[in-house]
């Protein structure tokens, strides 16, 4: 069985971290005034955001997922 690893191409990934940015600062602008625990789940969501795309990006490993195929 042989697989293949999949990754997305680097600009794409910077994109989404840029994305990932503007998600954090966009929770923060609109929920600075609010209590709670919503921020704390907006800024770890955003945080993730952006570590996943770099991780995708830069790392040698960074495959965003495996396609099998079983030889016949």
């Amino acid at each position: 069985m042989s697989s293949f690893n999949v990754k997305p191409s680097k600009p794409v990934a910077v994109f989404g971290a840029i994305f990932g940015v503007a998600v954090l600062v966009f929770g923060f602008v609109n929920g600075r005034n609010s209590s709670g625990g919503f921020i704390w789940l907006w800024l770890i969501a955003g945080v993730a955001i952006i570590a996943f795309n770099l991780w995708a990006a830069f790392s040698k490993n960074g495959a965003t997922e495996v396609i099998s195929r079983k030889e016949e």
